[in-house]
């Protein structure tokens, strides 16, 4: 979540005890919610596993959010870097410390953070699983750079490693030490990032989708239409609000206000919900409306696209493979 000014002012002090919020842009940088008064605090990771926490001062409002963000920045590139061991630790101990210290921070959505710490396990700290297995130059090459020093490792050893990998592992590899870096760069530690540019690294990002001709449009509109199931309604509320996937097959009938002409996301369901905590407001196409007036109601089940089981919303990416195969749509 990024700290701002109206968050502050809107957010509700907690009856007893403290609270914490964690900054987006600046890992380790937050704000301390208490009964009485609101202050910022910066925490970080000592390579003993310390957790030394420093109050800022003045408190909230004397000093602003940006003015405190950027103190932030200063003391953790202190703290952080003193006789130079942050950037004279091997790669795969920082990577591993940087990991826990985001997870203790909530700074990963939970699928994202099993993943990342499944890329470090295998292409930074070189574990072997049944899954995994890597050639033998390719498993050295991860050695070695595991065990370089942070400022030491150059990009010619990180290639090493991302030219072993499948293209996608390679990009995921990549990116991820690239937001090592960055974040080692915002608390103060200048060193060169050998993760730069990844894209370009790996040859550009795979296309993973394709726009279908107005004629393959309106033929799986009609193979939907013919099967008289969730599966057209939650097509069709896809066109009509290019709205993302799981936003639309997990619609519950408590977001949508025929009347109104209106769906209204609720913060949890939206990928920048974190970021941005308030309802999204949709406001929807007369047409769009009659498809949820048509639309037939489970007894029991809260989602307007049902599924198999009363608690489970329709699966419309199992559904739509089937139409595309039976319409003959290729790729």
């Amino acid at each position: 979540m990024r700290l701002t000014e109206d968050l502050l002012r809107g957010r509700k002090r907690p009856t007893s005890g403290q609270q914490f919020e964690w900054d987006d842009l600046v890992a380790g940088f937050g704000v301390r919610f208490t009964r009485t008064a609101t202050a910022f605090v910066i925490q970080w990771r000592n390579p003993d596993g310390s957790k030394p926490r420093e109050t800022l001062r003045p408190r909230w409002p004397s000093l602003s959010v940006q003015a405190a963000r950027e103190a932030a920045r200063r003391r953790l590139g202190e703290v952080v870097a003193i006789a130079g061991t942050a950037a004279s630790q091997r790669l795969r101990d920082a990577m591993r410390a940087w990991f826990d210290r985001k997870t203790e921070t909530a700074g990963w959505r939970p699928r994202y953070r099993t993943k990342v710490d499944s890329l470090l396990r295998h292409y930074v700290e070189s574990e072997e699983t049944v899954r995994v297995r890597l050639r033998p130059t390719v498993r050295k090459a991860v050695e070695d750079l595991g065990n370089k020093p942070v400022a030491s490792v150059s990009r010619s050893d990180v290639m090493r490693v991302a030219d072993g990998l499948k293209r996608g592992s390679a990009e995921q590899f990549m990116a991820i030490g690239s937001s090592f870096y960055n974040d080692m760069f915002d608390r103060g530690v200048e060193v060169v990032n050998p993760f730069r540019n990844r894209l370009r690294v790996t040859g550009g990002r795979r296309v993973r989708s394709r726009t279908l001709t107005d004629a393959e449009f309106c033929k799986l509109w009609g193979v939907l239409k013919k099967e008289g199931d969730p599966a057209l309604g939650a097509f069709a509320m896809l066109a009509f609000t290019a709205a993302r996937r799981r936003e639309v097959t997990q619609m519950a009938w408590a977001e949508v206000d025929l009347e109104a002409a209106s769906w209204t996301l609720p913060p949890e369901r939206r990928k920048t919900g974190r970021k941005d905590p308030h309802p999204f407001v949709v406001y929807l196409h007369r047409s769009a409306v009659e498809t949820l007036r048509r639309q037939p109601r489970l007894e029991g089940s809260p989602f307007v696209f049902w599924g198999r089981r009363d608690e489970r919303p329709f699966d419309f990416h199992y559904a739509l493979m089937q139409r595309l195969r039976t319409a003959g749509i290729a790729d």
